[in-house]
């Protein structure tokens, strides 16, 4: 049984093996199949098994992952509508700007960034934040705070997705007014 075992090279692509099953597990089966006495053909077929299991299940675990990111982005994008894309590349410039590079690559190989609920959250915080923007700060003009929110609260109120709605983004839009209003009155 001295190497005859080997690793089989069809369907595997890359180094997706040496990432699946490392040289510690290789070894603890080989140990496995010369104590229970298998013959090379025995262990080499139970290898392969073992192999094109742990494919299958990784390939139904990235079509199962693929099947939910389409999803999530679909909902998303029925959500926010056309407004998605953008809404998305703010989150992700929001991400960058506090984050840094560290925090969007953790979100990608966690996979936590393809999580709905986090992007929802993510595209909120970036709206949240856009809507701060010129409100407070030290870069504020000589018009108050309070003259800054009535003045966005009449141009949202001005804009069709207030006022039509059956308006792809009228609850969005509602909801920012709504954000504006309590914070004028202090209510938050």
């Amino acid at each position: 049984m001295n190497n005859a075992l080997s690793l089989p090279k069809e369907n595997v692509q890359g180094n997706m093996m040496d990432d699946l099953i490392d040289e510690e597990a290789f070894e603890e089966f080989k140990s496995l199949a010369e104590n229970l006495n298998l013959s090379e053909e025995q262990a080499q077929a139970v290898w392969d098994w073992i192999v094109q299991g742990a494919l299958r299940f990784v390939d139904d675990l990235n079509e199962s992952a693929s099947r939910y990111c389409s999803d999530a982005e679909n909902q998303l994008r029925g959500l926010y509508g056309n407004d998605f894309d953008m809404k998305r590349k703010a989150a992700l410039n929001l991400i960058r700007k506090y984050g840094g590079r560290e925090l969007e690559t953790f979100l990608k190989k966690s996979g936590i960034g393809n999580c709905r609920e986090i992007i929802a959250f993510l595209i909120n915080l970036a709206d949240a934040a856009a809507e701060d923007r010129g409100l407070v700060g030290e870069k504020s003009s000589v018009l108050s705070s309070e003259e800054k929110i009535k003045a966005e609260i009449a141009r949202l109120m001005a804009v069709p997705a207030y006022m039509q709605a059956r308006h792809p983004e009228h609850d969005s839009t509602v909801q920012q007014v709504y954000r504006l209003r309590k914070r004028l009155f202090a209510e938050e």
